[in-house]
């Protein structure tokens, strides 16, 4: 993944995400064009797919500790 991606806001990355798929459904970019399109929007996806497995792991931790509510140091996906 893109390390510049690394610190865009998961908000952010769908939006871009959504302006790729809508880039690419319009039909009217070259082959190179509809390409770096295409692997952008591939890079934009693992970076919401990470971002979104890392919230799932913080939210199983807290349920697991849900007597005990504590914050834990949780390792993320890289």
């Amino acid at each position: 993944m893109d390390n510049k991606l690394k610190n865009i806001p998961f908000e952010k990355a769908i939006e871009d995400l959504e302006s790729v798929v809508k880039k690419l459904e319009e039909g009217n970019l070259s082959l190179d064009d509809s390409l770096k399109y295409f692997k952008k929007g591939i890079e934009l996806y693992k970076h919401c797919n990470n971002t979104l497995e890392n919230a799932e792991g913080k939210v199983k931790l807290i349920l697991e500790n849900e007597e005990n509510v504590e914050e834990v140091q949780f390792k993320e996906n890289e």
